[in-house]
């Protein structure tokens, strides 16, 4: 009987919560680390964690899903999935005063809005794991960078960033150059920059943009390797000039809807 009573309070002091296989999945291989090898690194047990990365088991204990956050350095509650995004990425919406009212969707880094086959309009809240991790993981290493430049005393780095500081993005320009570094790295803009408009019914090609996102931050990464490693300095006027070109001519041109 004591034994019972001792299991019990422990389930009760570790309850059951969501799990993510999708999410699980990819950040492991993110992390370029194997299932196997990940379950090995918080002593639980293959069979589980294969169970969970195919989507069989949706709940784990509250115990295990922290380990897999300490372990991937994630949120526990994204692995859950149940916040929509990881804390550097933002739902951002156009706002009126942008005078950019899409008629069909937005793109990936703010909330995307799909047409139906029966009409009206779906909204999507969410985006594609491997995309997210991507593009959190460039975002936190350039911001970490930035802040450093900004606590050592340089100067273009804190002009850099007040210049982002403009209209209803004046009290939060870290969203606002978080926003446009993930554009920087999605297969949306680039096609919008440089294909021709598709057609509306055009299918979304999902893995293509996980796909360019992931080389694309990687490749950013690799290029700025130097100034992350506090070696090199960045020219702040050329980084955000690249930055503000990514979304050049954002809400004058409006797509169509597509890929």
């Amino acid at each position: 009987m004591p034994t019972t009573r001792r299991h019990r309070r422990k389930r009760e002091e570790d309850p059951l919560v969501a799990i993510d296989g999708a999410r699980v999945r990819a950040a492991i291989e993110w992390k370029g680390m194997s299932v196997n090898g990940a379950a090995g690194r918080i002593d639980v047990s293959q069979q589980t964690l294969d169970s969970i990365v195919r989507g069989k088991t949706k709940r784990c204990y509250k115990g295990l899903r922290e380990s897999l956050a300490g372990l991937l350095d994630l949120p526990a509650a994204w692995l859950g999935g149940e916040t929509d995004l990881l804390p550097s990425l933002t739902s951002w919406l156009p706002y009126p005063e942008l005078g950019y009212q899409p008629p069909l969707w937005v793109d990936e880094n703010m909330r995307i809005i799909r047409p139906r086959a029966e009409g009206g309009l779906t909204q999507r809240t969410t985006l594609p794991p491997r995309y997210q991790l991507a593009a959190h993981e460039i975002w936190r290493q350039i911001a970490k960078a930035w802040k450093r430049d900004i606590e050592h005393g340089n100067r273009e780095a804190k002009a850099a960033l007040s210049h982002l500081a403009e209209g209803r993005w004046k009290k939060n320009p870290w969203e606002r150059a978080m926003m446009l570094v993930t554009r920087l790295v999605s297969a949306f803009w680039w096609r919008r920059l440089l294909l021709t408009p598709p057609a509306p019914s055009a299918p979304v090609e999902a893995d293509a943009h996980d796909e360019f996102t992931a080389a694309a931050a990687s490749a950013l990464a690799v290029t700025l390797q130097p100034w992350f490693a506090g070696k090199r300095e960045l020219s702040y006027k050329n980084f955000v000039a690249a930055l503000e070109w990514a979304s050049s001519g954002f809400g004058k041109q409006p797509s169509s809807g597509g890929a």
